[in-house]
């Protein structure tokens, strides 16, 4: 049997508890500001939602980055499109519209760029596309955000992927750290360990949700996270 290093496991230990409080930030920083877009001054009419719509996952006020949107048209006839975008301001949003025509079988990426001119609210930036085609279902509408980092440089995107890698590394090395250093015989310690597990599950469910837009899901997440880190930090023996 492999000899346990206790000192090893506090290290994983650590490294993992740092790791998973990156990660409830990040999560956060992608889900609150979806959230705070559906509270917006948008004038919304429920209409079903335009999943293709995306905005940045992260800015700085120095970034101009784009908010994008994916039309595909399925039918075998020519199709019309209106389209109005709208994007946070500090005064009176700033709205675009425009009308476009697909033919059977294209698929068109639309873009709006957005910047500092668009942060309201102090640290954010809202987006709402509707779209409109010609077919009985064709009005579709959504919201997103994205939060400004006042940092004196660009390069939000950046910061954010680069502080996902590390993360993720950081669960990973911790985790491995901790469980092959532990003596598993102990109750205490296998309760701990299925605790770890499922905290790693619940933040890939997390990163996930923020990805495809359930904001909703995200921080039902984050919610998780926080309720099972009391029987997370539950002192055992070590």
């Amino acid at each position: 049997m492999a000899q346990r290093n206790p000192s090893l496991r506090k290290v994983g230990f650590i490294i993992f508890s740092v790791a998973i409080v990156m990660a409830a930030l990040l999560i956060l920083v992608k889900a609150v500001p979806d959230l705070e877009s559906t509270l917006y001054g948008f004038i919304k009419f429920n209409y079903p939602r335009l999943y293709s719509l995306s905005c940045p996952v992260l800015m700085t006020p120095l970034d101009q980055l784009p908010v994008t949107i994916r039309l595909h048209n399925s039918l075998d006839r020519n199709l019309k499109w209106f389209v109005e975008a709208q994007f946070s301001a500090p005064g009176l949003m700033d709205t675009y519209d425009q009308t476009l025509e697909l033919q059977p079988g294209e698929t068109r990426k639309l873009s709006w760029q957005v910047g500092k001119q668009n942060i309201d609210l102090g640290n954010f930036i809202f987006a709402r596309v509707f779209t409109s085609a010609t077919t009985a279902s064709g009005m579709q509408e959504a919201t997103c955000g994205t939060f400004v980092l006042k940092l004196p440089f660009s390069g939000g995107p950046v910061i954010y992927f680069a502080t996902l890698a590390i993360t993720v590394v950081a669960i990973g090395v911790g985790f491995f750290l901790w469980k092959h250093n532990a003596e598993l015989g102990d109750p205490g310690l296998t309760s701990r360990l299925w605790w770890m597990s499922f905290m790693c599950l619940v933040i890939a469910i997390g990163f996930i949700s923020t990805l495809l837009g359930f904001w909703f899901l995200a921080l039902v997440m984050v919610l998780l996270m926080v309720l099972t880190t009391g029987v997370y930090l539950i002192p055992h023996k070590e």
